[in-house]
């Protein structure tokens, strides 16, 4: 199926130019609805990237719980995901609207130069026309003349009374008219030939060219407004394959929520690792029985602040801080033996060509790192002896040193390889307790005679000696707060520590 607009149109010339205008408003119109498209994606770029703004991890949050990491992870891609639209909105701007624009441009152009043309043929037909009428005028002017003046003639030749001079006259009057009336004739014929040849010109070589030039034009203005509408579609599809890889992002995240590791993760953080309290036992306040009652010394216990062994922290969350700090020391030793390898290598290096570097400055260096890994594995083993007897198991053996010196270092490759990064440990003697503070007999008095008193919020079954059990609900005289998580507290003639958070000092 074609269509020839020189061919098929030759008489809508008015219709064509009216449709050329129709073509280019409508270019017009997709350019300002690609430029409002643009900002709206740019709009919900922005609306999507305040919402994941005002939705930024807090310092409280914590992500080692899996739905707290999860709802992060989502809100992080949806910042990508506004990123995106965002691509979308400069690409529409700069391609596709700049694009329209330029089309749009060169269309009013392109109209103008073939409007032009189409003008200036339709005036030259109708100049051709224009002189046609007028040479047919002449033509017909002269004709009714000529027939005038032989009608004329023949009256006076018949008219005897005429004299012979005055027929002469009328006879020459009349071929006169005759010959101007030939002559017109001849003109008339001659414009004829020409304007018909003018016409056929115009309409069927002249103004076709200028209708295919429109129709070229136009054609040419669908096709690139099909490939701009496809340019279009395709600036989206650019950026779909990574909004499809954040939705399966914050798909895997949801997934990876798990309400068991949650729990477990909540009850690793705040499980304190005490017993629950045994029953209570029949306390005896006879005069008898007072009496027999021997004083025991208060031992205090966790009192003296924070301590490396983190004995001042309850079992189960020493234990985490131990093996905290012995992963911290094992990720340090291996650091320090990868670099004592790496000196090791260049010290063989050095040794059979001395030329490129002084093997006694490595030499000196591979002495350091020893010195390093010798320290770092002593305190490997003390905080290993800490978790042993944190955990009731038996204490570590020690291991002998496996780096040698550099000259020896050859006798000792078979011995080295897959072994561990540690050597010879400084022997740690356990710290001796520290002497547990004694305090003077204190008088029985009645709680209110004090100036600080406490209530107990929970049940508490002593676990050590110097700490006190306590139930629900007593009141009891605070004697010490010295800010290290226990309170020193005395109850009738007892006396000892119990947790600050079992408690609620009363103001």
């Amino acid at each position: 199926m074609s269509a020839n607009w020189g061919r098929d149109l030759w008489d809508q010339y008015d219709r064509v130019s009216s449709h050329l205008d129709q073509g280019v408003d409508f270019v017009k119109r997709v350019r300002e609805f690609v430029k409002d498209r643009a900002k709206v994606e740019a709009e919900y770029a922005k609306e999507l990237r305040k919402l994941a703004k005002s939705y930024q991890k807090r310092k409280e949050d914590d992500t080692r719980y899996s739905h707290v990491d999860a709802f992060y992870r989502l809100v992080k891609e949806v910042d990508d995901v506004a990123g995106q639209h965002e691509t979308v909105s400069e690409n529409m701007v700069s391609n596709v609207s700049e694009n329209l624009k330029k089309l749009q441009h060169d269309l009013v152009k392109e109209k103008r130069q073939h409007m032009h043309e189409g003008s200036k043929q339709t005036s030259i037909y109708h100049q051709g026309l224009a002189n046609l009428e007028k040479a047919r005028k002449k033509y017909e002017i002269a004709t009714q003349d000529a027939e005038k003046a032989a009608q004329q003639f023949e009256k006076v030749s018949a008219d005897m009374n005429q004299t012979r001079a005055q027929v002469e006259k009328s006879r020459l009057t009349c071929q006169q008219k005759s010959d101007q009336a030939e002559e017109a004739k001849g003109n008339y014929l001659v414009c004829l030939d020409q304007t018909n040849h003018l016409q056929r010109d115009h309409f069927f070589t002249k103004m076709p060219e200028v209708y295919t030039s429109f129709q070229r034009m136009e054609e040419t203005r669908v096709d690139t407004l099909k490939q701009l509408m496809h340019q279009q579609l395709e600036v989206e599809m650019h950026v779909q394959p990574i909004i499809g890889k954040c939705r399966e992002n914050i798909k895997a995240a949801t997934d990876a929520v798990d309400s068991v590791k949650d729990s477990v993760t909540f009850v690793e953080d705040n499980r304190t690792g005490y017993h629950p309290p045994e029953d209570k036992q029949f306390e005896e306040y006879s005069s008898a029985a007072k009496l027999k009652t021997t004083k025991r010394e208060p031992q205090k216990q966790n009192a003296a602040g924070p301590r490396e062994d983190f004995s001042h922290l309850p079992p189960a969350k020493r234990k985490k801080k131990l093996q905290a700090k012995i992963k911290e020391l094992e990720d340090l030793a291996k650091k320090e033996t990868a670099e004592h390898t790496a000196l090791e290598k260049m010290f063989q290096v050095y040794s059979a060509n001395p030329s490129l570097g002084d093997k006694t400055v490595v030499q000196q260096q591979l002495g350091r790192i020893r010195e390093k890994i010798d320290i770092l594995n002593g305190e490997l083993y003390k905080f290993e002896t800490y978790l042993a007897q944190a955990e009731g198991r038996e204490l570590p053996q020690k291991r002998g040193s496996q780096l040698a010196a550099p000259q020896q270092q050859h006798q000792q490759q078979q011995q080295a390889a897959g072994g561990s990064p540690r050597v010879q440990h400084t022997p740690v003697q356990p710290q001796p307790q520290q002497p547990q503070p004694q305090h003077p007999e204190i008088p029985v008095d009645d709680p209110d005679d004090f100036d600080k008193t406490c209530t107990v919020l929970y049940d508490f079954q002593k676990n050590n000696d110097g700490e006190l059990s306590v139930s629900a609900g007593e009141t009891l005289v605070v004697i010490e707060d010295d800010g290290s998580g226990w309170l020193h507290v005395r109850r009738g003639q007892d006396e000892g520590y119990i947790p600050l958070s079992y408690a609620e000092v009363n103001s």
